[in-house]
């Protein structure tokens, strides 16, 4: 192995100066083991000198190890920078990355049963006349359990097709997080369970390896919450082109393909004064049905307010007026509910699991009846995991959302223009990208991935 004289880290600080500007920068510089082991590491896979300039992406290369691509091409290890699916998987280390717990699903057989085409048919229709199928991608989300009280109000069913890692929600098997109850409560309540992928990658433009990556770790995410996965599966972005062999992948695994008829746009119009359209796109076409003879297959997100509190019961007032009822597509379908979902009894679910009881703040107890703030936490109450402004636990908006105590439990994530639910403590819109500012506290992990491509460049050139 090369050594590397310490005498190099003045100059280096001085060159991390120069590259960012003129404001200060705060670095902390690894020791001398760090650097030499960290350097034959960034040799060996030769990425590292690509990215001397501390971006990524296409004609630029991969980040330094462990080290994640944003969407706007910088390398980084904060949450902005890792969250899927904006992170770029084929740049650098994403949350995509991440796998469930327990055995991997790859190897359970996928008989091609039933009277229901699978990929690369797709399916775009219902067939029973005088029904409606509501469909909801990219949950859950703060806003579905809400979403669920207003399905059981009107009586109606829907599908959900599921993300399991996306936008920075964390996991959904993570069982100290709200999501996994959630999806239980679909399952209970008699709604359908369907796959939107792990991390909501488009499907037309990844690998085929990558494809079943995306499917297999969903499957395996909501084998562990319900003890089985879906059969039925509807594209991220709608999107699964011919030319790539898309389907034909998808319908290996298994699946049929599930598109829609009517298209709300709702992620288009999340706001009170944009609503409105979703609503007469909706109506546009149900009015302009007859309920003896036809049938509507509805796509929607429940990761946006307006979607879940605004545009779904005025879909449901007006499908009860009209004479429609809200079935799942695998009803819709006259698909034997057996056949919904593949069976892999090597892991227990969630109810036989011990729960996690992690809290927000570790020192406080949890609530034993419900109230929380100063004294206790909601994080693993039977109560809910939010601690909402008036120091009672719940899991619907009204807990999780304005006015949530973080210090006291778990707090809503936010949905962004594509639909998927995130944090809202790496919500960047109105402020500068990650490439403005003359200043800028840099993290650890990036200083010394950004030096050592410093070093690894000279020596190699």
């Amino acid at each position: 192995m090369r050594t590397y004289s310490l005498a190099l880290l003045p100059l280096a600080g001085c060159v991390f100066a120069g590259l960012f500007g003129d404001g200060p920068v705060y670095t902390v510089l690894p020791d001398q083991s760090q650097i030499e082991e960290a350097v034959e590491a960034a040799v060996n896979i030769r990425d590292v000198p690509n990215n001397v300039d501390y971006r990524c992406g296409p004609k630029i290369g991969k980040c330094p190890i462990d080290t994640c691509c944003s969407a706007a091409g910088f390398c980084g290890t904060s949450k902005a920078h890792c969250r899927s699916p904006d992170c770029k998987i084929d740049y650098g280390h994403c949350d995509a990355y991440k796998s469930p717990y327990g055995p991997p699903t790859k190897d359970i057989v996928r008989p091609h049963i039933g009277q229901i085409p699978y990929g690369p048919k797709e399916i775009r229709s219902c067939a029973i006349p005088g029904t409606i199928a509501l469909t909801f991608d990219d949950g859950p989300t703060r806003y579905t359990g809400d979403l669920l009280d207003l399905l059981d109000k009107y009586d109606a069913k829907a599908t959900f097709f599921i993300t399991g890692i996306n936008n920075g929600k964390g996991q959904i098997d993570d069982f100290s997080l709200p999501w996994a109850s959630l999806i239980e409560r679909m399952q209970s309540s008699g709604h359908q369970i369907a796959s939107h992928t792990w991390s909501h990658e488009d499907l037309s433009k990844i690998t085929p390896s990558q494809r079943r990556d995306q499917l297999e770790k969903n499957e395996a995410a909501l084998r562990n919450i319900i003890g089985s996965f879906p059969t039925y599966m509807r594209p991220p972005y709608s999107s699964c082109a011919p030319d790539t062999d898309c389907g034909v992948d998808v319908g290996k695994l298994g699946y049929h393909i599930v598109m829609y008829d009517i298209d709300t746009d709702d992620y288009k119009n999340d706001s009170p004064e944009l609503i409105q359209r979703s609503k007469d796109i909706f109506d546009h076409a149900v009015y302009a049905g007859d309920p003896h003879t036809k049938s509507w297959l509805v796509i929607a997100h429940d990761a946006h307010e307006q979607t879940v509190h605004n545009l779904t019961e005025h879909m449901l007032k007006t499908m009860k007026r009209l004479g429609y009822h809200g079935i799942t597509v695998g009803d819709c379908l006259r698909d034997p509910r057996p056949l919904w979902y593949r069976k892999d009894t090597r892991m227990p679910t969630h109810k036989k699991k011990p729960k996690k009881t992690a809290s927000a703040d570790p020192n406080k107890p949890i609530s034993f009846d419900g109230s929380c703030g100063s004294n206790y936490t909601c994080m693993g109450s039977t109560f809910g995991y939010c601690c909402g402004s008036t120091s009672s636990c719940g899991n619907t908006t009204t807990y999780c959302g304005t006015g949530c105590q973080k210090d006291a439990g778990y707090c809503a994530v936010e949905a962004p223009s594509n639909g998927d639910a995130w944090d809202p403590k790496v919500h960047t819109k109105g402020k500068k990208s990650e490439a403005d500012g003359s200043s800028r506290t840099i993290g650890t992990a990036a200083v010394i991935s950004l030096f050592l491509a410093l070093i690894v460049a000279t020596w190699i050139g």
